[in-house]
């Protein structure tokens, strides 16, 4: 899945109650978590590493439960 440097913007509208939701989540999921769902180890670390960014758009409009 090696392609080139391009990056791709999403855009979601949320509830509060949403994305706090969601922000959980991501927090509580672990590397087992997207192993489980991905074709191969490459594929959930690529999953692990969107998820991360969703996390940092989540913590950017502050939502990042500790």
């Amino acid at each position: 899945m090696n392609s080139p440097a391009k990056t791709v913007s999403v855009t979601v509208d949320l509830t509060p109650d949403e994305a706090l939701a969601l922000a959980q989540f991501v927090k509580r999921s672990l590397f087992d978590t997207y192993r489980e769902f991905a074709a191969d180890e490459e594929e959930a670390r690529l999953m692990l590493a969107a998820v991360e960014n969703l996390r940092k758009g989540l913590a950017a409009e502050g939502f990042s439960p500790r």
